[in-house]
């Protein structure tokens, strides 16, 4: 979905299917970070889980999916 005003994509919809069948059914938040890769880690080491490894957002950054310890799931995105 993207803003009328300056056509910025704000929002989208994925399917429960292909590489997207394992992630659980929920509104997705994005938060922003610094470094994917340091993150991902450092969410490995304090007992999240990653369900999506880092990849690239094509034109966009890169992300990747993880489950804190109490089962809350968020995307980790790395703009470009």
């Amino acid at each position: 979905m993207n803003s009328p005003e300056s056509g910025k994509t704000n929002a989208g919809i994925c399917h429960k299917r292909g590489g997207n069948a394992h992630l659980p059914s929920q509104w997705m938040i994005y938060i922003t970070i610094k470094d994917i890769n340091k993150s991902t880690m450092s969410c490995k080491e304090n007992g999240s889980k990653v369900l999506s490894e880092p990849k690239e957002m094509s034109g966009y950054g890169k992300f990747c999916i993880i489950e804190d310890p109490a089962g809350a799931v968020c995307t980790l995105f790395e703009p470009k």
